[in-house]
């Protein structure tokens, strides 16, 4: 998938262990960057703090601001949903 920083949320630190343990939110008081012009029900790729890849998911205004669709770097498209 490409590297698109616009479509990137960036966690703060010691925020991705639940994301290790396939925990499949994201809360909005993990995040500490948000790619520009993110808008709600875009597809985002989820980095530590570290730049390390988390996943990729639905990005929502709220408490909840991630839930996570895939914890590998692919695509989200119709044959994902197949």
């Amino acid at each position: 998938m490409g590297a698109n920083k616009t479509n990137q949320i960036i966690l703060r630190p010691r925020k991705e262990e639940s994301l290790k343990r396939f925990h499949p939110w994201v809360f909005s008081g993990a995040i500490a960057k948000t790619g520009q012009g993110i808008q709600e029900g875009d597809i985002v790729r989820v980095f530590s703090a570290s730049g390390e890849f988390l996943g990729v998911g639905h990005y929502q205004v709220g408490s909840i601001s991630v839930r996570i669709l895939s914890f590998t770097d692919e695509t989200i498209n119709e044959d994902f949903y197949a």
